[in-house]
């Protein structure tokens, strides 16, 4: 068992506590190889990516295509996302009404292919629709910014002009899931374009530009504005975490957002991850002189950090749909060059 806590004071936790403590755990253990891309809801199991032999078929730059995989965290085998003899590519973004979500595959950056499914608990996939999202002439859609709008019903999205940063103002939309229809909501910004969107619980919209997350009305004028490259919004869509050299917390309708991980020299955050019970964050920091990278975990409520490793090449911490684990990628070095799953579990609250 291992536990590595730096308490710090912050604000009031919630009432009702966490089920599990996420300050200690146990040793982490590899589970399998493969992209870490999300969990099942039910805690059972995680969404994997790597490519298969079974299914050839080229993808992006000539490589074979990675294949998702529903990789049940008991080590039994793992099973195809789809169905069966075209198996889904790509980011799974959940957040849509009832049980939907998308799942949008791309290549290099470039977006390439957006399909609608329903979920079930353990996380297999059904009614599975691909849906051409109608881009206008001259414009391209950024597939990292592809999200849920609050009423569960729309995707959001930034497209950029072909000849950024000379051409047009990047522009925030919906998509209708249904037939790809697009229909434009503000214009956010020119040059370095816009890196992800969201909505917040009151509606307001989240935009991260270059260095800078906002919070923005639905004309698309800015309500407040944070330091950071990226965000990742709460589960019940009240606050969000934003990210770079520090993390804050934001909160919907309120204009300032304090430091609750403070800088650290020479580092610089790049993902987060929220709980489900929206408790804790996962966030991976790293080095950027020598790309050495750690992961944590954040107890916003009382500003405790937790590191769970640190070392060469770790990536994409994701909480499993229970909680109750913390799973991440470590990158392997030669001769095999594998993309390793690990899982840390949580000790019982």
């Amino acid at each position: 068992m291992l536990a590595a806590c730096q308490p710090q004071a912050g604000p009031d936790s919630s009432d009702e506590g966490p089920a599990v403590d996420y300050h200690v755990f146990e040793t982490p253990e590899k589970l399998g190889t493969g992209l870490v891309d999300g969990a099942t809801p039910d805690g059972a199991a995680l969404y994997i990516e790597e490519p298969d032999p079974a299914f050839p078929a080229l993808a992006c730059e000539g490589l074979p295509g990675s294949v998702m995989f529903r990789q049940p965290l008991d080590g039994s085998d793992r099973t195809v996302v789809g169905n069966g003899t075209e198996p889904l590519r790509g980011r799974l973004v959940r957040g849509g009404s009832g049980d939907r979500v998308a799942v949008v595959a791309a290549c290099e950056s470039f977006f390439t292919d957006l399909s609608i499914a329903e979920q079930a608990e353990d996380g297999s996939l059904s009614d599975i629709n691909n849906v051409q999202p109608a881009v206008p002439e001259g414009f391209l859609l950024n597939p990292s910014t592809v999200a849920w709008a609050q009423d569960g019903r729309r995707l959001l999205a930034a497209i950029q002009d072909v000849d950024a940063p000379d051409g047009d103002l990047a522009q925030i939309v919906s998509i209708d899931p249904a037939s790809g229809r697009m229909t434009r909501l503000f214009e956010a910004e020119q040059g370095t374009g816009v890196f992800n969107v969201g909505q917040m619980q009151n509606g307001d919209y989240v935009v991260a530009t270059n260095l800078v997350v906002s919070f923005r009305d639905r004309t698309g004028d800015v309500v407040a504005s944070f330091q950071g490259h990226d965000f990742q919004i709460s589960p019940d869509r009240r606050r969000m975490v934003v990210f770079g050299r520090t993390v804050r917390l934001a909160t919907q309708g309120k204009s300032k957002a304090p430091v609750i991980v403070p800088e650290k020299e020479g580092l610089e955050v790049s993902s987060a991850d929220f709980s489900p019970d929206g408790q804790a964050v996962a966030f991976k920091r790293y080095a950027v002189e020598t790309g050495q990278v750690e992961i944590n975990v954040l107890t916003p409520g009382d500003r405790t950090v937790t590191n769970i490793v640190t070392g060469d090449d770790y990536d994409r911490p994701v909480f499993t749909g229970d909680g109750q684990a913390l799973a991440f990628n470590l990158y392997t070095g030669e001769p095999d060059y594998l993309t390793e799953v690990y899982v840390a579990r949580f000790e019982p609250s």
